[in-house]
């Protein structure tokens, strides 16, 4: 089994030291600096291919050609848009991924990025600290600070961190519009006040935009320029999907026209190389580096469904979580 995590190797272990029976499996680390070359040459026997923690370092169809006798690659998190899919489908060979893992950090996320666009925390806070006191500025729009409970929240993809974001804001009372490819069953929706909507209606009537959809062909530039022009004046848009999905240059623009109240951006086109993003140095944007996921508990999730994948993998049963 060969590991193509671009992490380094102290923090490698850091994160997912143990999680492997060593009787079972043999894993071969590719190392931070490895080329796609040196990364062939170890694949060529491997049997899985474990991929990028953090999404740097692609599994292409070079990789997976030249591992003659590749059966599955396990992706440590929820993403798999690092993986040429295509390739690995025309091998026979599953990816699979750790699907619900992560649902709950992003979630959380989600809403306190939200609430802290809302009520206008980041305009308080500056003009605190630099000697003014805008009590009155605050007074009206467009930064009169407002209650979530009485907004409309719409979720574009309403898969397991969805329906999380959902069950959160649900306890603000807040109204709840989804859009989905497939239509969740009756009773998740009751359960979750969520309301099934086209993506027109979504976009039109939502206060808080939240995108969790996976990278795909179908949503790759999903929320273009058209798309963030049919948004609700003043909205909130909060991206934790990928970079890919939304057009941040029309974002940037409808942010500095006021068309949009702010936005919060976690994901990125290219990342880590992102200093060209037309959203840094905005001042109603909140962007973090990959991180939304991130607490004490969520590796220890996304390995244990790894584990438990390989070993089904290792007793020649059904896998969870196949995504191709």
């Amino acid at each position: 089994m060969v590991d193509v995590c671009s992490l380094e190797d102290d923090v490698f272990e850091q994160v997912t030291g143990g999680f492997l029976d060593p009787d079972r499996f043999d894993l071969v680390r590719a190392g931070r600096d490895a080329s796609e070359e040196e990364v062939i040459e170890l694949v060529r026997d491997a049997a899985i291919i474990l991929t990028d923690l953090v999404h740097v370092r692609p599994v292409t169809r070079r990789i997976i050609e030249a591992a003659e006798n590749l059966k599955l690659i396990q992706c440590y998190t929820i993403g798999f848009d690092d993986v040429d899919l295509v390739a690995a489908r025309e091998r026979g060979v599953p990816v699979a991924n750790a699907a619900g893992t992560l649902a709950k950090p992003i979630a959380e996320y989600t809403i306190t990025v939200a609430l802290y666009l809302l009520k206008s925390i980041e305009y308080a806070h500056t003009e605190l600290i630099k000697g003014n006191w805008v009590q009155q500025q605050m007074m009206s729009p467009p930064e009169l600070p407002l209650e979530f409970g009485v907004l409309t929240l719409g979720i574009v993809g309403c898969g397991s961190i969805g329906q999380e974001v959902a069950r959160l804001a649900k306890g603000f009372g807040t109204r709840i519009l989804y859009y989905k490819r497939s239509r969740l069953p009756e009773e998740v929706e009751r359960e979750l006040g969520l309301e099934y909507s086209s993506l027109d209606e979504v976009l039109a009537s939502s206060d808080v935009l939240s995108i969790n959809v996976s990278l795909t062909d179908e949503t790759r530039g999903m929320i273009g320029a058209e798309e963030i022009a049919r948004m609700k004046a003043g909205a909130v848009l909060v991206n934790t999907a990928r970079g890919e999905v939304v057009d941040y240059g029309a974002l940037a623009e409808a942010l500095k026209s006021g068309h949009l109240r702010g936005a919060a951006v976690d994901v990125f086109e290219n990342e880590p190389d992102i200093w060209d993003c037309p959203l840094l140095g905005l001042r109603n944007v909140i962007l973090t580096p990959h991180s939304s996921a991130m607490s004490p508990e969520s590796p220890r999730r996304c390995l244990e469904k790894v584990a438990e994948n390989l070993g089904l993998f290792y007793e020649g049963k059904p896998l969870l979580n196949v995504v191709n």
